[in-house]
């Protein structure tokens, strides 16, 4: 489904384009002016996908906007190349309806191309807007479009792939694979994603030896996950401790080392109650680029970025980029940056 309401006058769109060439030479701009190419995906969140088309109506009425939504018989994949094309086409922002994982597809994107993006949180989480201080009622997150600035964050990248809140292999790569199995046969409750957690630990049994170039030093880990994060709240809600250099050009790695059954337990119970800081299995340190090898076994690992799996061939290196994606941040927060 592809709505369009283009209201503007060519003087205002002219307008856009000068705000944007602004933003090239300072860390915020307004985004007064430019259209917006709304992308948002009917199955996520709890959102009403009609109501929030009719908001979208409501605030957005007099400034041009296009919207795609995909609905579940759709190809995510055309959706998102006519959603780009709109942008590129209209000198446009991509606004992202979602969940972090549809935000994440969808950065990957606006970095690829070079075009700034806005924020409509809808998922269950919502991990990445949260960190960036963008709101999480709809109709506040439309409004905060039409007056917001557009400033760089940071985000990590695994072979060419960005991700916004983390990456991870091992264990944690299993966990999300069968959590998904379980909710889909038995519902989406956090419940049920405890008893698949608890489920995977029972019967995993693999770990990696991992080789870790840091600088010009080399270990050799032997781990069942490693996860690259991305996310201050992520990592305070998980319990474990980082220091300031997390998002100003650094990213945090978290090693879980191998332990019995008995102790994986405790382990995710830890997770649950938020102290895995209190653990000696967890290894914990910031770093701005990783390269990990895989010493044992296949070359071949599985890494999840943002929830989506992917297979990597090792070696491979893990780094942040401070200011490959830039995004729409409501004028309050933008202040508050250049404050700091």
């Amino acid at each position: 489904m592809t709505v369009s309401n283009s209201q503007l006058q060519p003087s205002a769109a002219n307008d856009g384009i000068q705000a944007d060439g602004a933003a090239a030479k300072a860390m915020s701009a307004e985004v007064s002016g430019r259209p917006f190419v709304f992308f948002t995906n009917a199955s996520s969140g709890n959102q009403d996908t009609e109501q929030f088309l009719e908001k979208i109506a409501t605030v957005m009425e007099g400034h041009e906007h296009h919207i795609i939504c995909v609905y579940p018989d759709d190809s995510h994949e055309q959706k998102q190349q006519e959603a780009v094309s709109l942008v590129k086409k209209h000198n446009a922002i991509l606004v992202v309806a979602g969940g972090d994982g549809t935000i994440s597809a969808m950065a990957n994107h606006a970095i690829a191309e070079q075009f700034p993006m806005g924020i409509i949180p809808f998922g269950t989480f919502n991990m990445f807007a949260r960190d960036h201080g963008l709101s999480l009622d709809t109709d506040t997150a439309l409004r905060d479009l039409l007056t917001g600035h557009i400033q760089p964050v940071q985000t990590g990248e695994i072979g060419g792939v960005h991700f916004i809140v983390n990456a991870t292999l091992g264990l944690y790569s299993q966990l999300l694979a069968d959590r998904e199995q379980w909710k889909n046969q038995f519902g989406r409750r956090r419940g049920i994603a405890i008893f698949a957690a608890l489920s995977t630990i029972m019967k995993y049994g693999r770990s990696y030896i991992l080789q870790f170039n840091k600088g010009e030093g080399r270990q050799l880990v032997k781990t069942v996950s490693f996860m690259a994060c991305n996310n201050t709240l992520q990592a305070q809600q998980a319990g474990v401790q980082y220091d300031q250099t997390m998002g100003d050009g650094y990213l945090y790695g978290i090693v879980l080392k191998p332990s019995s059954r008995k102790r994986m337990l405790l382990l995710a119970l830890k997770l649950i109650f938020r102290r895995l800081d209190q653990d000696r299995q967890i290894i914990s340190f910031p770093f701005e680029a990783l390269d990990i090898d895989k010493k044992k076994g296949g070359r071949s690992i599985e890494v999840a970025m943002d929830g989506e799996v992917h297979s990597l061939q090792a070696p491979f290196t893990v780094k942040a980029n401070r200011d490959l994606l830039k995004i729409v941040v409501p004028a309050s927060v933008a202040q508050h940056s250049e404050q700091e």
